[in-house]
């Protein structure tokens, strides 16, 4: 596995970047973006948010001049299931899942979206959410005014329909090793192939369902932040943020000999839910011909090339607002995950406003936003 360097950014980006912070007075309510369900979207916003999604796959990031702006975000994450001592981060696992981290990680990730939504075209727009306990919702985010429908398996799964569609997104940001089992209990294969794939729903040759509401309320009734052994095996009694993230049945995490996070899983226990099986729900999970299993490309660590993620991780995060709001702004950290409450989420330390740790994000209007209504 290739090292890791830090991001190189030029004192012009820099300041540009820090201007772009100061834009919104988070003090004043009236000035905060709303982030709305893809229901309460007018015809307008809808294609103001496809067509920044789209111009950023048209222009070189300001962070590394390989990629384009788009798929810094997917190598982002893609680096982000990594935990080798002298990449990203130094030393121990990466904060961005199954750790205490998760939140906040994620939080500054769609912030640093956003701002580059509202870069590329010069508007206002914002990331929409997806409550998957609403059927009207599904509705509307797979129509053609958002992200298109399922694949066509007459052509391995490939999105045929809408703004996104084979030959109208092209992925060049693909898993290159053996990572994408970390949501589900297959052992997969990397589906490498330069289109958005989906089978909605299905999981092998079981069906995969949404989070239900008794299941987001009962997360939401969790007072405890996080606990003890901080991973993927914690008790979910005592771990809203193992709850929302959907770890069931694992006894905790390790680093393969790829230097990949991984999850040990305990046979015949129960898999994942919520935010977790909401990526297998999308992606899908097939046998191909040539006798492999396959994923979709929201069940890869790479799984922002589907603009579904940004979405879906929106109602993560409107998740998380809804539980500081009953239990107030309480975070818990512990292990080795560098997820403690003033450490700098990495590879974040770039930002010059201070905007990088949990504790400096733990109300979403200093980033400038909030949401039309709260779980």
């Amino acid at each position: 596995m290739k090292t890791l360097p830090y991001i190189a950014i030029s004192l012009a980006i820099v300041a540009l970047f820090s201007a772009a912070c100061t834009s919104t007075n988070p003090s004043n309510p009236s000035n905060l973006r709303v982030r709305k369900s893809v229901t309460r979207m007018t015809t307008e916003e809808k294609a103001d948010f496809v067509s920044a999604v789209k111009a950023l796959k048209t222009v070189p990031s300001p962070y590394d001049p390989t990629l384009n702006y788009y798929d810094q975000f997917v190598k982002w994450h893609y680096l982000a299931f990594f935990c080798d001592a002298g990449t990203v981060g130094g030393d121990g696992m990466f904060p961005a899942h199954m750790n205490p981290g998760f939140l906040p990680w994620h939080r500054v990730y769609l912030d640093l979206f956003e701002r580059a939504l509202r870069d590329v075209s010069g508007k206002d727009v914002t990331i929409p959410y997806w409550d998957w306990t609403d059927p009207s919702a599904q509705q509307v985010l797979f129509s053609d005014e958002l992200v298109g429908g399922d694949g066509d398996p007459s052509q391995g799964y490939a999105v045929t329909s809408g703004p996104f569609q084979k030959d109208a997104w092209i992925i060049t940001v693909s898993d290159e090793v053996d990572i994408d089992s970390v949501f589900f209990d297959h052992n997969t294969s990397p589906n490498v192939v330069p289109y958005l794939t989906r089978r909605i729903g299905k999981n092998l040759n079981a069906d995969a369902l949404l989070p239900t509401s008794a299941e987001i309320l009962g997360s939401l009734s969790i007072p405890t932040y996080d606990s003890a052994p901080w991973d993927s095996s914690v008790d979910t009694t005592i771990s809203f943020r193992n709850s929302l993230e959907g770890w069931r049945g694992t006894a905790g995490n390790e680093c393969d000999p790829n230097g990949v996070m991984d999850v040990i899983s305990i046979p015949g226990e129960r898999g994942s839910t919520q935010h977790n099986i909401v990526h297998v729900y999308v992606g899908g999970i097939w046998r191909a011909p040539d006798g492999n299993i396959y994923a979709g490309s929201m069940c890869q660590a790479t799984s922002p090339n589907d603009p579904v993620f940004w979405i879906h991780h929106a109602n993560i995060d409107r998740i998380w607002s809804g539980w500081m709001k009953r239990h107030g702004k309480n975070y818990a950290s512990g292990g080795e995950m560098m997820s403690g409450l003033n450490e700098v989420l990495m590879p974040w330390d770039f930002r010059m406003d201070g905007l990088n740790t949990p504790a400096a994000v733990m109300d979403e209007s200093v980033l400038g936003y909030q949401y039309d209504e709260l779980p």
